[in-house]
């Protein structure tokens, strides 16, 4: 039980830190922390497991070229605006229309648990990132084992009727469009941790 405590938040943590790569621009703080110890641990912890190593470092390696850039917040924002803006990569129904039966499973987990978000539209990418976080955490910290697995079900259900279908799309038109490859690099690494984790929802956990 200890174990699936320890992993459900590692896994909420890395829902939480994804969600706020792509929810909006990053400001200048979070720019800086790219070049610290915290930021470079995180990656090295990452990038031990093999299915992430290369995307990890890839990853980092974009980072430090965003702390090279001139105006960092500045440049950065303006590929983010281009890529989630107008026509945003952020509307999962531009990479896979979903059913009605996954559309009204996030309706309803949005109305149980909320969102941290100012948009609440099941549609947008980042509430979907922000609920496997939420139903994680909750899950780890269940009172009973009914509780417990009823979460995990949800996890499930939202990892197979709606991220399976739009993050692999959804990863690839970032590769396509986004010139500087700061943000192709998140999408990638967040491609390769949900791979993992869906198998890990599928075959692992109970």
């Amino acid at each position: 039980m200890q174990d699936f405590m320890v992993t459900s938040h590692r896994r909420a943590e890395l829902y939480h830190w994804f969600t706020a790569l792509f929810a909006a621009p990053l400001v200048d703080e979070e720019i800086r922390e790219f070049g610290g110890y915290d930021m470079h641990a995180f990656l090295d912890s990452l990038a031990t497991l093999d299915p992430l190593r290369d995307a990890a470092e890839t990853f980092r390696r974009q980072a430090g070229r965003v702390l090279q850039l001139t105006e960092p917040q500045v440049e950065l924002s303006e590929h983010y605006q281009k890529l989630f803006a107008e026509d945003s990569l952020l509307d999962t129904a531009s990479l896979a229309q979903p059913e009605d039966e996954a559309m009204m499973l996030m309706s309803i987990l949005l109305h149980q648990h909320g969102t941290r978000l100012e948009d609440d539209d099941p549609l947008n990418a980042c509430n979907q990132l922000e609920m496997m976080a939420t139903l994680a955490i909750a899950g780890a910290d269940a009172n009973n084992e009914s509780d417990r697995l009823a979460l995990l079900d949800q996890q499930r259900e939202l990892a197979n009727q709606l991220l399976i279908d739009w993050l692999p799309p959804f990863a690839g038109t970032c590769r396509q469009r986004d010139s500087f490859g700061f943000y192709a690099a998140a999408a990638s690494l967040l491609l390769a941790m949900f791979s993992m984790d869906i198998h890990y929802l599928n075959n692992v956990a109970q």
